[in-house]
């Protein structure tokens, strides 16, 4: 019975050990898919405010873009910012000295290019502390052709710092806002180059949709 009882006892000990290690292994796995959830919902909410505020945008100042277009002014893209920038929920009063630095890169690790119509080096405080991108494309915008892109980094200045992982972004339409990737109409395309190594670009739209990560 001595005997048994011992076996017993370090069976259970060895069984105490493996879920203790399965916990601790799980962990980091649970706190990210947690921490990707919160981002994700944030997102979802941010989009619904944006739409609304865009609304009420282009009854109350979408003049004054095009005024700004017709102008001599060097720096639109900073003029026109300012303009938008109440409607991202941007607060200007915040110094963006601390941006200066900021970096971001692609869903796969790869460089954004500068010639990337969603490159943008103007970025400014929410009033929630995350950061918005804003890049200025043409004056000359339709329904289909986008006037501005705006990247949102729900996730401040905290890393990854990724486009489809805690950026997100919208084009700017004449009289509509659309999600990065919003022109694919194939959900498949959209789940692969969300959850595959590529720009994550789709992500946005993909969420949106009720994606899951």
């Amino acid at each position: 019975m001595k005997k048994l009882r011992a076996f017993n006892m370090v069976e259970i000990m060895i069984v105490v050990c493996l879920l203790v290690t399965t916990v601790i292994l799980c962990l980091p796995t649970i706190f990210n898919n947690s921490k990707e959830a919160r981002i994700i919902a944030g997102w979802k909410r941010l989009f619904l405010e944006a739409q609304t505020n865009f609304e009420v945008f282009n009854i109350s100042d979408a003049e004054l873009i095009r005024s700004v277009c017709k102008t001599d002014v060097e720096d639109k893209e900073n003029e026109i910012f300012k303009i938008i920038a109440p409607y991202l929920n941007v607060d200007l009063s915040k110094s963006t000295k601390s941006l200066k630095s900021y970096h971001y890169k692609f869903k796969n690790g790869s460089q954004v290019p500068m010639q990337s119509n969603i490159f943008t080096k103007l970025w400014a405080y929410q009033e929630n502390g995350n950061i918005v991108g804003f890049k200025w494309l043409d004056c000359n915008c339709t329904e289909t052709k986008p006037c501005a892109a705006a990247l949102f980094d729900m996730n401040g200045v905290k890393p990854p710092n990724r486009i489809g992982r805690d950026i997100f972004g919208i084009y700017l339409y004449r009289n509509r806002i659309a999600a990065f990737g919003s022109e694919e109409t194939d959900g498949d395309k959209l789940e692969k180059d969300c959850n595959g190594h590529t720009s994550g670009m789709g992500c946005s739209e993909y969420y949106l949709r009720g994606g899951k990560f």
